[in-house]
Formats: structure tokens, C-alpha cells, sequence
């Protein structure tokens, strides 16, 4: 007979690390975007096309990089829910229990 168990404390645990990572991306991200958005290196038109490229790629990696944080909060969102609701759901099973013991 196989046992599922599931700690509601636990989970959030891991929610609030999730948390913390997507934080973690975010600074990192915060503290390292001057580098995704380089002036030009010169006033020639192949210099300033490069470095509109570069911003071009800059701007759709700070879309996605930053999508992945909201990922992992929503994920965290999602596990505390879970977590809330298995605990309420525990309660519920035992004080339907108490009458009978």
C-alpha cells in the first residue's frame, strides 16, 4: 500500500526559497543591465547599429528573464495556496473525527 504525504509547512518553506530566488534574478538582473544596453563605440553608422542590435537583444532578455521570476512567484503563489488549503482540509477531516472519539 503506497502512502502520499504532503508537509504544508514544507511546501511553504519552498514557496518562500522560490520567493527568494526570483528576488536573487531579479537583483541580478538589476545589477548587470548597463551591460545589455552599451553605448555606441563610435559615431559611424556600423557602430551605432550594433549597438541598437545589442539593446534590441538587451531589451527582449530582460522580457524573458524577467517573465521566468514572475513564473517562479507564481509558482510560489500557487504552492502556498496548496499548502493553506491541505492544512484547512486536515482540520476539517479531524474536527469531523472529534465527535466520534
Amino acid at each position: 500500500m503506497s502512502r502520499i504525504a504532503f508537509d504544508h509547512e514544507l511546501a511553504r518553506q519552498a514557496a518562500g526559497r522560490l520567493d527568494a530566488l526570483a528576488d536573487g534574478l531579479e537583483s541580478g538582473l538589476r545589477d548587470s543591465s548597463a551591460a545589455l544596453s552599451p553605448a555606441a563605440a563610435a559615431l559611424d553608422p556600423v557602430s551605432r547599429r550594433t549597438s541598437q542590435s545589442i539593446e534590441e537583444v538587451g531589451v527582449s532578455f530582460r522580457q524573458s528573464y524577467l517573465g521566468g521570476a514572475v513564473e517562479l512567484r507564481k509558482i510560489a503563489a500557487n504552492l502556498r495556496s496548496h499548502a493553506d488549503l491541505h492544512e484547512g482540509a486536515d482540520g476539517d477531516a479531524v474536527a469531523a473525527f472529534q465527535p466520534l472519539m
